[in-house]
Order: structure tokens, then C-alpha cells, then sequence
């Protein structure tokens, strides 16, 4: 971990090689390092520039484990303001339906974990029901439901998962 934190540390010209690292790297780099150098690329600009052609899937990889982490230590101002930038990114664009209805889920468990509950819950039912109708694979839905029952109550989680 030592040897790639210093890797990126040394990068002077991040490609999409050097974000698609990040992107998979960042749940194993230390936290405060992790977020730091995500600031960093962000007040470049450098994820914006790289990903308007690239990826939108990275990007939203990015943000998505920042704002799950933020999340997790309860940094909600913070992690409301990267939805929202987040949120604002991707209303710009004309496609990727996926990464939009993905925003539902990050959206919802904020709004909850701020106790904006019924509509936090809303919006996370609204993603899994779409993933539901799209029908999305039962893993992805089923590793859904175990990474929100760590939030939700069980009568919750059997309400955001009710498609019938």
C-alpha cells in the first residue's frame, strides 16, 4: 500500500490509467490519504476533464466510495454536497440512465441518515424497483439488500424491496 500511495503521490500527469487505479485502489489506501488526494483531483478538475469522454462509470465509482465513506462517519453535509455535485455532473449529460437511477440509492441513504426518512426510503425504492423492472441480476439486488440492512430496519428493508 505504501509503494502505490507514493505512486500517486509522484503522478504528474493523470491519465485514465491513473483513475482507474484510484478508483479500485481507494477502499484499501488510509482514509485521510484517500480523501485528500480525492480533494486534490477534484479541485483540479481533473476527474471532470478526464471522464467528459471517457468513463462515466469511473467517475461515478469515484464519488460513489467517497460518498459511502462520508457516509459511514457521519460526514453528512459532506456527503451531501458531492450528490449534489455529483447529481448536478450527470443532469448535464443526455445518456447513462444507470449512473442516474445509481444517484436514487446515494441520494436516499442521505436523506435518511439526515432522518428525512420517508423520503430517503422513497428514493431508494425507486432504484431498486427500477433495477427490478430492468430485471437486473438477483445478486446485485440481494448485495442491495445487505448493504442496506446495515441502515434500515427490517420492515424498511422489506418495504424498499416490495415490487409486488
Amino acid at each position: 500500500m505504501l509503494t502505490l500511495e507514493e505512486y500517486f503521490k509522484n503522478i504528474s500527469n493523470w491519465t485514465f490509467f491513473e483513475l482507474y487505479l484510484f478508483g479500485h485502489a481507494m477502499p484499501f489506501l488510509d482514509e485521510k490519504f484517500m480523501f485528500h488526494l480525492f480533494q486534490e483531483l477534484h479541485q483540479k478538475s481533473i476527474l471532470y476533464d478526464n471522464f467528459r469522454y471517457d468513463s462515466f462509470s469511473m467517475l461515478f465509482y469515484i464519488y460513489n466510495n467517497i460518498i459511502l465513506f462520508m457516509l459511514k462517519h457521519d460526514h453528512l453535509d459532506t456527503a451531501d454536497l458531492l450528490i449534489q455535485k455529483l447529481t448536478y455532473y450527470f443532469n448535464q449529460q443526455e445518456k447513462d440512465y444507470y449512473h442516474r437511477a445509481r444517484l436514487f440509492n446515494l441520494q436516499g441513504l442521505a436523506l435518511y441518515l439526515q432522518g428525512k426518512t420517508e423520503d430517503g426510503l422513497s428514493l431508494i425504492k425507486r432504484l431498486n424497483l427500477i433495477s427490478y423492472l430492468s430485471e437486473h441480476s438477483s445478486t446485485f439486488i440481494n448485495n442491495e439488500k445487505n448493504y442496506l440492512s446495515k441502515y434500515l430496519t427490517a420492515n424498511e428493508l422489506k418495504n424498499v424491496f416490495d415490487f409486488y
